[in-house]
């Protein structure tokens, strides 16, 4: 894996980590003001990393696909053979432990709550946009397509 390839999967398991370890500290504390803020505001900036990468794929995705066949799957869920099994592995992984994180503190986070009360917890919810735009970064830039397929002009009627 070349050095660029790998520093996008190191990012993107560094930001999950980052999510993990957030969540670690938020989850017991979820009463306190700090913890809610410190979840609310790294879930925040996952998720606009997520949103800006996921945008600067999509542009990219559109160049390439005029001589190359880009399915939005492929581009961000690695789909077929888009990506080599190690970096597929890696991704996924790292987008699978985000959702489930996620999903896992928002549920946590409803435990106990009374009528007012904050689930900072659930901004967790928004992480994922984090991975699926790494995923979109490694595809658009190292991601592996097949050639544009055209189809074939109408058939004429006479």
């Amino acid at each position: 894996m070349t050095r660029m390839r790998s520093t996008i999967v190191r990012g993107n398991l560094i930001g999950t980590a980052a999510f993990l370890v957030t969540l670690g500290i938020a989850v017991p504390l979820r009463d306190e003001r700090f913890a809610q803020v410190l979840i609310g505001v790294v879930s925040g900036v996952l998720f606009a990393i997520g949103i800006a990468t996921s945008l600067w794929a999509y542009t990219s995705a559109l160049e390439r696909s005029r001589t190359e066949e880009v399915g939005v799957a492929n581009l961000f869920l690695l789909t077929g053979d888009t990506a080599p099994k190690d970096v597929k592995r890696a991704m996924t992984l790292a987008l699978v432990v985000q959702v489930v994180a996620a999903f896992a503190g928002a549920i946590i986070g409803v435990t106990g709550l009374e009528e007012g009360d904050l689930n900072a917890l659930a901004f967790g919810v928004l992480v994922p946009m984090f991975g699926i735009g790494m995923n979109g970064v490694w595809a658009a830039r190292y991601g592996s397509y097949g050639p544009r397929v055209t189809a074939a002009p109408p058939k004429k009627n006479g």
